[in-house]
């Protein structure tokens, strides 16, 4: 039996054991974990943010203390189960009354400790493991393996530590450059994004804790669930059990194995059948030589014959007629010309004409499709449609439509060509970014964001933008003395822009 296992040794085989874990088992710790996590978040952003937070104090703390047993009772739960998964004699009881009843008696004094010292953190672990397998002893029980190896224990309490810093600090940098990634590469500018390095707030740094002591606790109750195992084992030879049993179960399947391998015969057509058909799947009909025999007959195999001997007579024909006489290399020294050599030249001579002869074809059907394309009447612009966007054509086409609109007598589609102008022209000169989603209000705090050099550029935007959702959104009639509203407060836009 191992007993010098160290703080790595115990820190792996408890990651195997969450491994080795069925899915219920990590629901039934969720089940405790995530509703006491989520109030705990809520309660403290409550508590922190709200002017009226004394007035319910009481009754949030009343249910937040529920949840906390809650929590601690599933826990020990979880802790039974990894146990059993460990130790598969173990009696089961199906009475959690006293685990709840322990759960709540004892775990909100480890919350008094100031310092979480190693025999306090095993011991309130180890307390809830015994609880929730039902030992009359469990307090006892618990206070003697919390004192059991105790440099083992200081060990894995170190390391986990410097993993949970570690662990914490890589969720809060992802959580902080989540938003500025999604802004550089998907375009979503949000509140998130304008916050910076506000992001980095109280509420942010509980979201982060929350989600690292979600990833450590389990492994902690791994660890002290071996821990359990392996001290009681000093004792009573537990492991010893498990592992004969192991063992046991191991060899009865092998006798099974063998007697009934020597009992079934083996059907020798069938296994011919099966052979022949793996052999001739794809993936292994490329490696087989051709079979002897008959060569296959047919009208398209007698056509390729006949194209593979024209081309075999055309290249002997060449070759008769090229093979006579040597070269003289650059060397000074005869070389014969060698009929690969021969065969590899012309080869690449028809490859070049063959690729050039595409390139041609394509970049003629190419110069046709695009000619075509330029011949075709460009379609109309539908103004009236909600997610039309400025980058659709420059400035000076919108105000073309603009003022064809105008001259038509539709001065609200007038008011949309010369809005989405100005915000082309905003565009190019990157003082704002086109999106789709993006409404008036979403453009005007852009612009005051970047433009905080030219205070009055923002305020003429503003301005116009009032005049156009008047006239778009509005229930009125929109008059030639709007549309040149608008267009005046554009021209002095761009004047403060320049």
């Amino acid at each position: 039996m191992k007993r010098d296992r160290t703080s790595i040794d115990i820190l792996e085989e408890a990651v195997a054991l969450l491994r080795a874990a069925p899915l219920e088992t990590a629901v039934t710790y969720l089940i405790g974990a995530a509703p006491f996590t989520l109030a705990f978040l809520f309660f403290l952003a409550d508590m922190n943010r709200s002017p009226y937070a004394s007035e319910h104090l009481p009754w949030a703390s009343l249910s937040l203390a529920l949840l906390y047993v809650w929590k601690n009772a599933w826990q020990a739960v979880f802790m039974a189960k990894l146990y059993y998964q460990v130790s598969p004699s173990e009696t089961r009881i199906s009475n959690p009354w006293q685990a709840i009843l322990m759960q709540a008696t004892l775990q909100p004094i480890g919350l008094l400790v100031p310092i979480p010292l190693s025999w306090s953190t095993a011991f309130f672990r180890n307390v809830a493991l015994y609880a929730a397998l039902g030992r009359p002893d469990a307090v006892a029980a618990a206070r003697r393996q919390s004192v059991y190896a105790t440099r083992q224990n200081w060990g894995v309490l170190s390391i986990v530590t410097l993993g949970s810093l570690l662990l914490f600090l890589n969720v809060l940098v992802t959580i902080f450059m989540l938003p500025q990634l999604a802004r550089s590469f998907l375009g979503i500018e949000g509140d998130l994004v304008r916050l910076g390095i506000g992001i980095l707030n109280l509420t942010t740094l509980s979201v982060t804790a929350a989600i690292t002591w979600l990833a450590v606790d389990p492994l902690l109750d791994a660890v002290y669930v071996l821990r359990c195992f392996y001290g009681e084992s000093v004792v009573n030879g537990a492991d010893l059990r498990a592992a004969l049993k192991r063992a046991v179960a191991l060899v009865a399947m092998l006798i099974v194995m063998i007697t009934g391998a020597h009992a079934q015969s083996i059907d020798e057509k069938q296994l011919d059948r099966a052979i022949d058909q793996v052999v001739h799947q794809r993936e292994f009909t490329w490696r087989s030589p051709r079979p002897a025999g008959e060569e296959p007959q047919g009208k398209w195999v007698g056509w390729y014959r006949s194209a593979v001997r024209l081309i075999e007579d055309t290249w002997d024909w060449i070759w008769s007629k090229l093979r006579p006489g040597k070269q003289t290399s650059s060397g000074g020294k005869d070389m014969p010309v060698n009929r690969k050599a021969m065969l590899a030249l012309i080869t690449v001579i028809v490859a070049l004409i063959a690729g050039g002869l595409v390139l041609y074809f394509l970049k003629r059907k190419r110069t046709s499709v695009v000619t075509a394309q330029a011949v075709a009447a460009a379609p109309a612009v539908n103004l009236a449609d909600e997610s039309l966007t400025a980058d659709r054509m420059p400035e000076s086409e919108w105000l073309a439509l603009a003022d064809e609109w105008m001259a038509k007598g539709d001065f609200r589609l007038a008011l949309r060509a010369m809005y989405l102008g100005a915000l082309n022209y905003l565009s190019a000169r990157e003082l704002v970014s086109l999106r789709r989603w993006k409404s008036g209000l979403d453009y005007r705090r852009e612009l005051a964001r970047r433009a905080r050099s030219k205070p009055d550029l923002p305020l003429a935007f503003t301005r116009s933008v009032a005049i156009f959702e008047q006239g778009w959104y509005g229930r009125h009639a929109v008059d030639r003395a709007m549309a040149e509203s608008l267009a005046n407060g554009l021209n002095e836009m761009r004047t403060h822009a320049q």
